[in-house]
């Protein structure tokens, strides 16, 4: 398995590398609506096997939300993200769907993507490479702690005061691989 490039990195006022790279820990916390969660912070080496894990602790078969909130071809921001959704997939399939379009999924900071268990749990990747636990479960934490990721605090992106994100060419055909692997169906415009 070749190494992946950050999906985004913490860079100094005038763009250039800082050199910083997040720490690996997890954190409970609440987030705006009053959910409980696990934050996870890990490098960009550990995001591919740490987001794979956890999926694996959903209680299948889970549904799959893509939100793509920039359009990389046309070199733009989306004034809303574009949803495409599927259902009902056996955590093997989407496994096998994530790992095939890594670097879409591990290095390009176009989208998020929700997974989402049959208990109402769900994973959350950002466009950041931070991964979000709902809610805040003994599963998780389980997995968590048999990779080594301590619970703690420590820094990661979302406390950087500059961060450049990026979007790769390359996982564009992955980006329509995903859908089509899973069989995602554009959701309508809220």
């Amino acid at each position: 398995m070749s190494q992946l490039k950050p999906k985004a990195r913490s860079v100094n006022q005038d763009g250039s590398d800082d050199g910083f790279v997040p720490d690996t820990f997890y954190r409970a916390d609440v987030n705006d609506v009053g959910q409980t969660r696990i934050s996870v912070s890990v490098p960009p080496n550990k995001l591919e096997a740490t987001h794979l894990a956890l999926a694996q602790a959903l209680d299948g078969p889970i549904g799959v939300l893509y939100a793509q909130m920039v359009d990389r071809a046309a070199g733009k921001q989306l004034p809303k993200p574009k949803r495409f959704l599927a259902m009902e997939k056996p955590i093997p399939v989407v496994v096998g769907a994530l790992s095939s379009c890594r670097t879409l999924v591990y290095s390009d900071a176009r989208h998020q993507i929700w997974l989402r268990g049959r208990m109402r749990e769900q994973l959350v990747l950002d466009e950041l490479g931070m991964i979000h636990c709902y809610p805040d479960d003994p599963s998780f934490r389980d997995v968590l702690e048999s990779l080594g990721i301590p619970e703690g605090t420590g820094k990661n992106l979302d406390d950087r005061d500059y961060v450049q994100v990026d979007f790769k060419a390359a996982a564009d055909p992955e980006e329509a691989l995903l859908m089509r692997s899973l069989g995602m169906a554009l959701l309508p415009e809220e």
